[in-house]
């Protein structure tokens, strides 16, 4: 377990200078809190029951505004956390959007993580409608940095893979060539585990 101290807000302005304001907010509510020490050997720590402000979706459809993260166990996930003005984002994004049509008849579920301000929400939109992205996409959360990206590295992009179980099983920084065969090799070796059983 590790202790959620001043760092946060530190690593926040450093990496995400354009949500230091809202994110250092809600990170109070969060600071002094034991967190788990994640990824483990094996996965580790089950997925908080964390709200996500959803952005509006490029298609235009309806929007529920929000979306829980622990309505997602029970699929593969991958959290994807980027910057609409990240280059590297940019060219990852379409890659992550082709995986999640592969994949998600199988049981695979994105959501995308803008680390930009709700206000730039036409900027993340026109972001995920250039890249093709289909899968929900809201606003990074103090408690989803805290919890699952990396505590000295907060760049972008990064990907947080979790299992059936709702365990995250990898979390990868940055993007390249190999970096996107080592994710979809992730993906695929999670879809092919067991569902979990349920109960006894």
């Amino acid at each position: 377990m590790k202790k959620v101290s001043a760092f946060v807000a530190g690593a926040i302005g450093y990496r995400f200078p354009g949500v230091l304001a809202a994110l250092v907010l809600v990170a109070s509510s969060v600071v002094g809190q034991s967190v788990p020490e994640l990824p483990e050997v094996g996965g580790a720590g089950e997925t908080p029951d964390i709200a996500i402000r959803l952005a509006p979706p490029a298609n235009g459809a309806a929007t529920a505004g929000e979306l829980k993260l622990s309505s997602l166990t029970g699929r593969v996930v991958l959290l994807d956390v980027f910057s609409s003005k990240c280059p590297h984002c940019i060219d990852h994004a379409p890659h992550v959007a082709e995986l999640y049509k592969t994949h998600r008849q199988k049981g695979f579920t994105v959501l995308g993580l803008a680390t930009d301000s709700p206000d730039r929400a036409t900027d993340v939109t026109s972001f995920a409608k250039t890249a093709g992205i289909d899968y929900p996409v809201g606003f990074m959360s103090a408690e989803v940095m805290v919890y699952f990206l990396d505590r000295r590295n907060h760049g972008v992009p990064q990907m947080v893979l979790f299992g059936r179980d709702g365990k995250m099983a990898r979390r990868l920084i940055g993007w390249n060539e190999a970096t996107g065969a080592e994710l979809r090799a992730a993906i695929e070796a999670e879809l092919a585990k067991p569902a979990p059983r349920v109960g006894r």
